[in-house]
């Protein structure tokens, strides 16, 4: 009989949302003018939006199901009508690699919206870059290390 094959405690999740090019774009100038990489920038974006209080107070209007985080319970509710994502004929994919407690959560609110884990990365792209709240706060925790025209740069290409 063979070994069984042992992995890793630690080992990552990968997800490979798909998102608009204009988006991905966007998301790949964003980390350039971060000078980090594009999966580092998508997951901390994904990880800290899926439990800002910003985004989820942006987001409850989708829940269908009840979602916890912190000390707070938002109610979903089952007849609403289900999240769609539609993107045009030019989209692609990006790749992100969640530790596991991290891509936990992200399925926590997965099923509050009733979509795929993957689908909620998607989401949660989009709506974190479009927050003119949330980008300002990321900026001013996250990017401390940037200079003046850098940030300005950011501001330009998002719009804020």
């Amino acid at each position: 009989m063979g070994s069984r094959r042992i992995t890793r405690s630690d080992k990552k999740v990968d997800v490979k949302p798909t998102i608009s090019e204009s988006l991905k774009t966007t998301l790949y100038r964003f980390a350039e003018i971060c000078d980090e990489p594009v999966k580092d920038v998508a997951e901390r974006l994904c990880n800290t939006g899926a439990v800002s209080e910003i985004i989820v107070d942006e987001i409850r209007k989708w829940f269908r199901r009840d979602y916890r985080w912190n000390n707070t319970i938002t109610l979903g509710y089952p007849e609403r009508p289900k999240l769609r994502i539609t993107t045009n004929s030019n989209k692609g994919k990006v790749t992100i690699k969640f530790k596991r407690r991290d891509y936990d959560q992200l399925s926590v609110l997965a099923f509050a919206l009733d979509i795929t884990p993957t689908t909620t990365t998607a989401v949660l792209i989009r709506v974190t870059l479009g927050n003119k709240k949330f980008m300002q706060w990321y900026l001013s925790t996250f990017l401390l290390h940037l200079d003046q025209m850098k940030i300005r740069e950011v501001y330009r290409l998002l719009k804020l």
